[in-house]
């Protein structure tokens, strides 16, 4: 990694440089700075709400597909490298688990059902980030996930019952960012369906269940709630197989073909994050770029 850009990095604010120190420098950086961080105050606070936090999930007024909510809320400290301890989220955690079946799977309002496994994958692959990765409920979802895999090898919410002989992009991707947490499934050859999924999913840029390669995904956005390249290339980075193959190495090449002197800016935002450097465009964010080095860093790069 350039040494111009991770001094920029470290000069940063205290949560980013917990990130950088953490996860690319493999230190123990003291977790205190970021708890004070009136930024990561905020976000713990509104994930302790009844609006917009993990209590107001039984309301049904949270969804997936909504930024500065509980789902990518909990996303985005779990990429910071906190855990629910770290952040005084014990209770908020085990509230989730109270949706829990008793196959395993999560029923959450309002219209998670228990077959959805790309959108309880969210909040469960940051609980696995966030200290939960061997409690035994995440194995009892991940058995039931494995359960419900297709004969191509991914997911999509109606099986193989739907006929289809492809699987959903959004399925494939939210259950391998939850998988690819532990390195008995990293190098598992039955995700590779899945995997090439999404790999082809790009060469061909073809329109699968709605979701396309175009504008929007190409655009570099955090968090990628609605599926995109920088979330793509994150989740597969995580499995050897796709990192060896043809079109990752393409992705990640369009990718660094963004870079301004080895810094990366947001090309989309969202107004929930717009305190934070990925939620503005006008100067090159330490957030994206940070996340980019740590894709390069698990490749080997």
């Amino acid at each position: 990694m350039d040494k111009e850009v991770l001094d920029w990095l470290l000069e940063g604010p205290a949560w980013l440089k917990y990130a950088v120190e953490l996860q690319l420098l493999d230190t123990q950086p003291d977790v205190k700075p970021v708890l004070q961080d009136s930024s990561i105050v905020g976000i713990v606070s509104r994930l302790k709400s009844g609006s917009a936090g993990i209590p107001a999930l039984k309301t049904g007024r949270v969804h997936y597909t909504e930024p500065g909510k509980a789902y990518w809320d909990l996303f985005f400290l779990a990429d910071i490298g906190l855990t629910v301890r770290d952040s005084g989220l014990e209770g908020e955690a085990e509230a989730i688990f109270r949706f829990q079946s008793g196959n395993g799977s999560f029923i959450i309002p309002p219209n998670v059902q228990d077959n959805y496994f790309c959108m309880s994958a969210i909040l469960i692959s940051s609980l696995a980030r966030m200290g939960y990765r061997e409690d035994p409920r995440l194995g009892k979802y991940i058995r039931d996930i494995l359960n419900t895999q297709m004969h191509n090898g991914g997911w999509d919410c109606y099986g193989d019952s739907f006929g289809s002989m492809e699987s959903c992009p959004m399925d494939n991707l939210n259950i391998l960012m939850l998988l690819g947490q532990y390195e008995q499934y990293r190098e598992n050859p039955k995700l590779h369906g899945a995997i090439d999924l999404l790999l082809t999913h790009w060469e061909e840029r073809t329109h699968l269940y709605g979701f396309g390669i175009g504008k929007r995904f190409k655009s570099l956005q955090y968090p990628a709630v609605k599926y995109g390249i920088l979330r793509v290339l994150d989740v597969l980075s995580l499995f050897p197989y796709a990192v060896d193959s043809r079109a990752f190495q393409s992705m990640l090449d369009f990718v660094h073909n963004k870079a301004v002197n080895g810094k990366y800016f947001a090309e989309a935002t969202d107004a929930a994050y717009m305190e934070f450097d990925f939620g503005q465009t006008a100067e090159p964010s330490r957030w994206l770029t940070f996340l980019i080095n740590r894709i390069d860093r698990r490749t080997g790069l």
